[in-house]
């Protein structure tokens, strides 16, 4: 993604996503499928401390599904509001601890599609749309350490605890781990693993790496 600085409290951009995702249902399934995510978002300084993030995305997926009875594509349609309010509080001269109240609504329409067996009869298979609308309160504690040649390596950890309505599961909490480092004054490298934990017993785990620059 790319953003622009419109004032010291006020900033736009767009941003585009792409996810890969395999989901072992048992021995004999597999589902697999990438997907994708674009549009723009926005971040506002609300007072000294406090932020308010948001994004609009819409997108699609293509996905494939292989069993040893039935083999078949599908496509969906994905559309995602995110926003949070977010705190961040300086616990010394280098711990920053930031807590945030955030609300996520996300749609996503599997369109109708067919699958066939081993001797090429298809099933027609009707499309539903799946909405989750999540509501949750969590925080983040990092902490800088200057290395050699001035580069900054910041460990971060953080929680959530939430709520998951509409089609979701109820509670669901999260944990996540990530280490950012700049090198210089324009560029830095991020990763990050999350695990995730519904209320209806279902966990995913996921990992992440990005390079962002300022120009």
């Amino acid at each position: 993604g790319a953003d622009y600085l419109l004032s010291e409290k006020a900033l736009l951009g767009v941003s585009f996503h792409y996810d890969r995702m395999t989901d072992p249902t048992d021995e004999d399934a597999e589902l697999f499928g990438d997907g994708w995510l674009a549009g723009p978002y926005a971040s506002f300084e609300l007072g000294k401390g406090i932020f308010w993030d948001s994004s609009l995305l819409y997108g699609g997926s293509s996905n494939t599904i292989d069993t040893t009875a039935l083999d078949g594509t599908f496509d969906t349609r994905r559309f995602l509001l995110d926003t949070a309010v977010k705190g961040q509080w300086q616990l010394d001269d280098a711990t920053v601890f930031t807590p945030a109240l955030r609300a996520v609504y996300f749609s996503e329409t599997v369109d109708d599609y067919g699958v066939r067996n081993g001797t090429g009869d298809e099933i027609d298979l009707k499309g539903f749309t799946e909405e989750q609308l999540r509501v949750s309160l969590g925080a983040e504690i990092a902490r800088p350490f200057t290395l050699d040649n001035d580069r900054i390596l910041t460990p971060k950890l953080g929680g959530t605890l939430g709520y998951s309505g509409l089609d979701g599961a109820g509670l669901f909490g999260s944990f996540s781990a990530a280490l950012s480092l700049q090198t210089g004054e324009s560029w830095s490298i991020d990763t990050g693993l999350l695990f995730n934990i519904e209320g209806d017993g279902e966990t995913s785990a996921g990992a992440k790496v990005g390079v962002r620059g300022r120009f």
